[in-house]
């Protein structure tokens, strides 16, 4: 039974990987090309779009994570979840009113955000009005589909997920580059095609939801159901709140004070620092679940144990990459969109941002730490300390050094909190993990720098063309030799990511 879990742990891992590295590397290849078809006034928009969607998914309330922590520990303590159509039918109804009042508030406020708030230069306000209208429909859409996408995540249900994923990727990608090519480059149309697919990610995941937790269209809202969870989804709505705002802050102060082409330019940037932390995500999702059953089962040192590989395996998958693209930002910019008005604007910015997302992937796991226990208290008052902190400083960055000021302000609030945090949790819910815990994160970043000056050679001699595809093959070369010395050097640690302990189960 052990050894099975572990083997599904593997096997989950790898789907949430192989669908979020398609997702990520198929977004990556078409992004320059919305830029090259929509221009970068009306891609300005999709990363507008992009911010906007992170505040409003703040309605969800915590429902979501709360509810795969509820199925997973209903699996772990009985063997199944119970009363769970009960529990995802009474969420529906919480966030039916939740999302109509947002779509309403949005389409309210879309000409005053088109006239007063974005720098519009180009296109025309009404039009830029009518794209952020359709943005609140869209946030509701994905709001019920993260929904969906938990339930069957708790189960553990990952494969069908995932298949899910590459087809909806496929599908808003594919189609959109497809769209803006050949039929239309109005980003009116480009954002109502994207309401189309969004519908149809939340009928898949709803309706395997419906059937797999046996849902029935006369299930109603059950508060004895909701009553004990609503302490934990209170918590986590309130630090996702608090979280939003140490990580969107300065994307939504940038909307305000950048032009709206520049702020295409700056979307860039947060979706190559962002691409960092969604790496992480897939692991995520399965390893909350099986962290929150082994908490259930009371095998602390397994959990432990899990704990350690999953940020070694993190850790080896993330520093390389950030190495490479902190050190070589401009030429990745150049050869990935061929815009080098773009690359010359995000050089001074970019090793910032990418280097702060590191850390903060790292910092996460104090967090899944807490969530497999259940006790977020320390979370909140973390989050509330490091606003306290964080609001200030990135206001005056803004205003005072514009967005250079803004990144560099990024990576020094999370290299603070990457020194003092995770020591404090450790002591709380692991004593005696830190040590362990930091000596691995430091030596795969040493093994990690060490890689990158090893590979500067190659890079100067392959890159000195300046042309895209030498460029693609530099960094490429030089993310290879990092990669392989960073895995040569942890391979004792690898070879025994997620191998199943020989102590009995409890």
């Amino acid at each position: 039974m052990r050894a099975a879990r572990s083997l599904s742990m593997v096997r989950n891992t790898l789907l949430n990987y192989a669908g979020q590295a398609y997702a990520i590397v198929i977004g990556i290849l078409i992004q320059p090309f919305y830029l090259g078809h929509l221009g970068a006034e009306a891609y300005g928009l999709i990363g507008f779009f992009a911010v906007l969607q992170s505040w409003l998914l703040l309605l969800d309330a915590g429902l979501s994570p709360a509810l795969v922590r509820q199925v997973a520990h209903g699996r772990g303590v009985n063997g199944e979840g119970q009363g769970q159509a009960r529990l995802l039918r009474s969420f529906e109804l919480i966030m039916l009113p939740l999302t109509l009042l947002s779509s309403l508030a949005v389409w309210g406020a879309s000409t005053w955000i088109a006239g007063r708030w974005l720098n519009v230069q180009q296109l025309s306000p009404d039009l830029v009005a009518q794209c952020i209208s359709l943005m609140g429909l869209l946030v509701a859409l994905r709001l019920y589909a993260t929904l969906y996408r938990s339930a069957l995540q708790g189960q553990e249900l990952h494969g069908f997920i995932n298949a899910v994923n590459v087809f909806i990727t496929t599908l808003r990608y594919f189609g959109g580059l497809l769209l803006v090519a050949q039929v239309s480059q109005d980003p009116l149309v480009f954002f109502q095609f994207q309401v189309v697919v969004s519908l149809i990610e939340a009928l898949l995941l709803g309706g395997k939801a419906y059937l797999w937790m046996d849902v029935r269209l006369l299930t109603r809202f059950c508060w004895d159901t909701v009553r004990p969870v609503l302490p934990f989804a209170l918590g986590m709505s309130f630090s996702s709140c608090l979280w939003i705002v140490l990580t969107q802050l300065d994307k939504v102060l940038l909307s305000n004070l950048l032009p709206l082409q520049q702020y295409g330019y700056f979307s860039l940037v947060a979706l190559i620092s962002g691409g960092i932390l969604t790496l992480v995500n897939p692991l995520a999702q399965s390893l909350l679940p099986r962290m929150t059953m082994l908490v259930a089962e009371e095998r602390h040192e397994d959990m432990q144990q899990l704990y350690l590989k999953a940020n070694r395996f993190v850790c080896v998958l993330l520093f390389p990459m950030v190495a490479v693209i902190a050190a070589h930002g401009h030429d990745l910019v150049l050869a990935w969109s061929g815009d080098a008005v773009a690359a010359s604007w995000c050089r001074p910015i970019l090793a910032w941002y990418v280097l702060g997302s590191g850390l903060l992937a790292v910092a996460s796991f104090q967090f899944y730490l807490q969530y497999a226990h259940g006790q977020l208290r320390m979370h909140v008052w973390y989050s509330v300390i490091s606003t306290l902190v964080t609001v200030p400083l990135v206001i005056a960055s803004a205003y005072l050094y514009g967005v250079v000021g803004v990144a560099m302000c990024w990576f020094g609030l999370r290299l603070a909190s990457f020194l003092i945090w995770p020591a404090i949790v450790h002591r709380t819910f692991a004593p005696g993990l830190h040590g362990t815990w930091l000596r691995d994160t430091l030596q795969i970043a040493a093994l990690s720098a060490a890689g990158l000056l090893l590979s500067e050679p190659f890079y100067a001699l392959l890159a000195r063309s300046g042309e895209r595809l030498w460029l693609l093959a530099a960094l490429a070369v030089c993310g290879l030799i990092t990669l392989f010395l960073v895995g040569a050097g942890s391979a004792p640690a690898l070879l025994r990511l997620f191998k199943p302990s020989q102590k009995p189960s409890v």
